[in-house]
Formats: C-alpha cells, sequence, structure tokens
C-alpha cells in the first residue's frame, strides 16, 4: 500500500520547479520518474512521471519505444566521433609528412649552398696557390719549419682538392645533396 504524499507546506515547498512531482523531505513519494539523459540530438526529452492516474506501466511502451530508438542515433553519433578522429590523425599525419619533406628539402639546399661554398672557396685559393707556385718559380726552393716550399705547396694542393664538390663528378656531388645525413 502507498503512503499518500505529504507534500510540505510554507518556506519548505518552494525549494523546487517541480512542487507537484517532488517533495521536500527525504521520503519516497511511492511514484517513479524516469528521465533520459543522454543528449540525442533531437530535443530535450521530458521525463516521465508516475501519478495516481498515469502509472509507469502506461508510460513503458513509449519509454522502450524511445530508448529503441535512441540506439541508430548514439551509433550514428559514435561513427559521427570516430570519423572526425579519424581525419585529424589524417590531416596530423599529412602536416607531420608535409614538415618531414620540407626538413629534407631544406637540408639538401643547405648542402647544395655548401657544394657551391666550397666551390668558390677551392677557386680562391686555387688561384692563391698559383700566385704561390709562379713566386716559387720566381725566388726558387727554400725551406721553414719542417719542410721545403714546394712540399708546402703540395700539402695546400691537397687540402684544396678536398673542397672540390665535383671530385667524384655529378653523382657524387647530387649523392652529397640527397644524403639524409
Amino acid at each position: 500500500m502507498v503512503k499518500p504524499l505529504k507534500l510540505p507546506r510554507g518556506d519548505d515547498a518552494k525549494w523546487t520547479a517541480y512542487p507537484d512531482h517532488h517533495q521536500s523531505g527525504l521520503h519516497s513519494s511511492g511514484f517513479l520518474r524516469v528521465t533520459i539523459t543522454t543528449y540525442l540530438g533531437c530535443g530535450r526529452q521530458p521525463p516521465w512521471v508516475e501519478t495516481e492516474n498515469k502509472k509507469i506501466a502506461d508510460w513503458l511502451p513509449e519509454i522502450v519505444g524511445r530508448i529503441i530508438s535512441a540506439g541508430p542515433i548514439l551509433a550514428e553519433q559514435q561513427q559521427q566521433r570516430e570519423d572526425r578522429e579519424r581525419r585529424y590523425r589524417e590531416e596530423a599525419a599529412r602536416c607531420y609528412e608535409q614538415q618531414r619533406l620540407k626538413e629534407v628539402d631544406d637540408r639538401r639546399w643547405a648542402r647544395f649552398q655548401q657544394g657551391a661554398a666550397s666551390w668558390d672557396e677551392r677557386s680562391r685559393l686555387l688561384s692563391f696557390l698559383a700566385e704561390l707556385e709562379r713566386r716559387l718559380e720566381a725566388e726558387g726552393e727554400g725551406e721553414i719549419g719542417d719542410g721545403q716550399f714546394s712540399e708546402w705547396i703540395a700539402w695546400a694542393r691537397g687540402r684544396i682538392e678536398e673542397l672540390d664538390p665535383f671530385a667524384q663528378g655529378l653523382p657524387g656531388f647530387f649523392g652529397f645533396v640527397s644524403s639524409s645525413s
């Protein structure tokens, strides 16, 4: 047997916006209230509240129908979330790949510029070396430190040739430019 609901009077009755459906005490009203709180994208679903005139059994077909109709909506929402995550991962991967390719291109360009700088430096040093050789012929052989002038010139020529970016031809130069290290 359900006890009749004893509704509060005065200030105690003002605690809720639904005074006909709620009580201020923590005593059972004997009525059930069913609410779907998951957002389904079809507006807010009002709760089903049992009353003296309408029992929960009367609401069950509508409640079960709403729950069953929520299945496809929730599945679609899940699919949309997964699609959004997949697109985000694909975009992140595409951005990462673009960044990686830009870094590779920048390293190649830096190596190309390094080759040009080595070529300019080599040309400048060969011109200087030619002047040293011309002076050696004019002034004659001499010795300084631990070697002859001609040995110093040969040493310098070896070091200058190390700067030649074309020492191994175009394949060697472009192999250097395209190397990943």
